[in-house]
């Protein structure tokens, strides 16, 4: 671990620091909205550690970018600031990751870290970083964190609420802006769960090959999005979703269906197999007494005929 040499507290004016530069910064989103009420309460606590290379002008934050914005924001003219001198780029950036470990990193801030890293470090190097980031040291970590980075901040902001599937976001990096603008739409409309986020988009995905899709919804599911209701919206959205990847089997299910209504009148239950995919049928009815079961028995022995040409169906 780095220790702190070289270095000074100084008041230093917020019109010396370069605000837009984050060359060593990873916060997301930006802090200054949680520090400005603690700093108004408490004062500042700790100090923003800030850099003044030979080439600059004004100072590099590398750590306390939401302090020095709240001073900002609260009409402070200038901040305490530990000023450190004599460090390299690799070193700068893993101050402020030592400086930003004592809170919980979010995905994000985690990927915003190495798109920073790749600029100054090897692969080799940043595997070595990894655990400190919660990840193993396999380049499959790094990837999936440069994935993130490719997101629009719609889906950053969903992540970091906890909102969208991280398992997803592999998925969505391949897809193209436009793709992904109808996905986030359907996030908005539908609230869907982790295992229905993941479940949706890779059917949409393959429907989208399958039948030679320009867009990921078809105007069909567009129309859907429209309605009102936010339960019938969803229930809705799910079953024409399943009716148009499961095609084959709604086809079977609508062709069977008369024959299993008429099985259901006589309170005798058809049960199959999720989607067909074995040609059994279970035969379900109950019995008060021996008369009853066997009228039923003799139905089905009258419908045999039905209940084989089900079997031919599915």
């Amino acid at each position: 671990m780095l220790k702190i040499k070289n270095f000074s507290v100084e008041q230093i004016f917020l019109n010396k620091i370069d605000l837009e530069d984050r060359t060593y910064v990873f916060s997301y989103p930006k802090r200054e909205k949680f520090l400005k009420d603690s700093i108004q309460k408490f004062g500042l606590l700790t100090p923003p550690i800030l850099f003044l290379s030979s080439e600059k002008t004004k100072y590099i934050i590398i750590d306390g970018e939401g302090r020095i914005l709240a001073y900002r924001s609260l009409g402070l003219k200038s901040i305490p600031s530990c000023i450190i001198t004599g460090y390299t780029s690799k070193e700068l950036l893993l101050i402020s990751l030592e400086s930003n470990l004592f809170r919980s990193l979010n995905l994000v801030e985690k990927a915003e870290f190495i798109k920073r890293a790749l600029n100054f470090f090897s692969i080799e190097e940043i595997l070595e970083i990894l655990p400190k980031l919660g990840f193993s040291k396999n380049y499959i970590w790094i990837e999936f964190l440069q994935n993130i980075n490719k997101l629009e901040d719609e889906f950053k902001n969903l992540l970091v609420l906890e909102k969208l599937n991280p398992k997803i976001t592999q998925i969505l990096a391949k897809l193209n802006k436009f793709e992904r603008e109808e996905f986030l739409e359907l996030l908005k409309k539908l609230n869907l769960s982790f295992s229905e986020q993941k479940d949706i988009l890779e059917k949409l995905l393959d429907l989208k090959k399958r039948n030679n899709l320009n867009d990921l919804l078809s105007e069909e599911l567009k129309k859907i999005l429209e309605e009102k209701d936010f339960n019938k919206r969803k229930k809705e959205f799910l079953n024409k979703l399943k009716e148009f990847y499961y095609i084959h089997y709604f086809s079977k299910l609508r062709e069977i269906s008369p024959v299993v209504e008429k099985f259901k009148a006589k309170n005798i239950n058809l049960d199959f197999v999720p989607y067909f995919e074995k040609k059994e049928i279970n035969i379900q009815f109950k019995g008060k007494n021996m008369e009853e079961i066997s009228k039923k028995i003799e139905f089905l022995t009258k419908n045999q005929k039905d209940i084989k040409y089900i079997l031919e169906k599915i």
